[in-house]
């Protein structure tokens, strides 16, 4: 499977001239404190990567952790947010992501006339809807950025970027 997304890869980093860019945006963990970001100096446990049942919580030295979308994504299960000792977290449960999901058209096999569903597949919140057969598009107000469509796409047209600013 490796192989084929790296073909796929391939395919779209010479039609657009770009390579894989995914890693470009780091999102933060749902319900994470940027300004709190400075407790995770003193961490030593890691207990927020740790405990991640999707093992996506990357941590790197003791800056804030975030999440790496490039295999699967995040359910909300909350249990990062518990887990930390530092008051990183908001208190309450959070079940979306501060990031969007972007379709990159020019690459996506879909869009191309190639009959791939794996983002709507593996979308639990249905945000993923095609116009006719062939075009994906993410209804905003239903996604909630957690990251599942990214590493399932077999030609790297899914990315996360910050979200925009209301206002």
């Amino acid at each position: 499977m490796d192989s084929r997304r790296g073909f796929f890869a391939s395919l779209a980093s010479l039609a657009t001239g770009k390579t894989d860019e995914r890693e470009a945006f780091h999102p933060l963990l749902p319900g994470f404190i940027p300004q709190n970001s400075e407790h995770c100096l003193t961490c030593v446990t890691s207990a927020c990567k740790n405990i991640c049942e999707e093992n996506i919580v990357v941590r790197e030295g003791s800056a804030a952790p975030y999440l790496d979308f490039s295999r699967r994504g995040c359910t909300f299960c909350s249990e990062c947010q518990r887990a930390c000792e530092n008051d990183c977290f908001v208190a309450e449960p959070v079940t979306v992501i501060k990031a969007e999901i972007e379709i990159g058209i020019l690459t996506c096999l879909a869009w191309n006339k190639t009959i791939c569903r794996s983002c709507a597949d593996v979308c639990n919140d249905k945000a993923i809807q095609f116009t006719g057969l062939w075009n994906p598009e993410i209804d905003s107000s239903a996604c909630t950025a957690c990251g599942f469509c990214i590493g399932v796409c077999p030609a790297y047209s899914i990315s996360v970027h910050p979200a925009k600013e209301n206002g």
